[in-house]
């Protein structure tokens, strides 16, 4: 008799198998974050293998310190499969990266150490991303950096089918409401205002089935200028006018 291995099993069996091992059917969504340098510092002599890079850390973001990336929660699935052998790999990573979303959150800076660290073959499987903009006002020049980076990054190496744009906004309470929403028509002018080059960058991702564009709100102070006046009339238009022109650019029309 035959011996039976995982790899003599019909094919629609092992993908089933996979589909049980790799996909939490619970939360298909795997959060990427950036390690808290203390965790880091504590874990080097793991030497795990992952790619190390540098944040800007410490009180007003002013000094720069050695990182990686890390899974936040426990994700339900068993991955010691993907190491059995190279055929077990290019089938079940499949399953693995095409069957979740990547979330990153504010943790742009994570992003392309995370995707450069997979193979080919993982890293082509990867179709659904989470990314956050930090709030306008507050956005340092190493922020647009990497924001800039990343945008080109996932357009050049990446085929997504859908993006989720998370975007942090201001409100300012109820005793000062927004002056303006703008239409989706104004943001062919508005993009070209300084600071809101990051728009065009990530309006490079193309080819989208699905953009999901989300504003996090977060409380500001009352305007005591114009830019703090746009910030806020933008952040209340961030699901509606602003929605509508990305989604003009990058998604693929029906």
């Amino acid at each position: 008799m035959a011996r039976i291995t995982l790899l003599t099993l019909p094919a629609e069996i092992r993908l089933h198998i996979y589909e049980l091992l790799l996909v939490n059917r619970d939360n298909k969504v795997m959060s990427v974050r950036t390690e808290e340098p203390a965790i880091f510092e504590e874990r080097k002599s793991l030497k795990r293998r992952r790619t190390t890079y540098r944040i800007m850390s410490g009180r007003f973001r002013a000094c720069s310190i050695e990182t990686t990336y890390h899974l936040i929660a426990e994700s339900g699935i068993y991955p010691s499969i993907l190491g059995v052998n190279r055929q077990i790999y290019r089938e079940a990573s499949h399953v693995l990266y095409s069957s979740h979303v990547f979330d990153f959150g504010k943790n742009v800076e994570s992003v392309i150490p995370f995707f450069r660290d997979l193979t080919p073959t993982a890293r082509s499987s990867v179709k659904r991303v989470n990314i956050v903009q930090r709030a306008l006002p507050y956005i340092k020049e190493f922020d647009r950096c990497e924001w800039r980076a990343v945008c080109k990054y996932i357009s050049e190496n990446l085929e997504l089918t859908q993006l989720g744009l998370g975007i942090l906004g201001g409100v300012p309470g109820a005793q000062w409401a927004p002056q303006d929403l703008y239409e989706k028509t104004a943001f062919e002018h508005i993009t070209k205002f300084e600071g809101m080059e990051w728009v065009k960058q990530v309006a490079t991702i193309k080819g989208l089935r699905n953009l999901e564009v989300k504003a996090h709100m977060e409380h500001c102070p009352p305007p005591q200028s114009n830019s703090m006046a746009f910030f806020v009339n933008f952040s209340a238009s961030i699901e509606k006018g602003f929605a509508d022109y990305l989604r003009e650019l990058m998604v693929i029309r029906s």
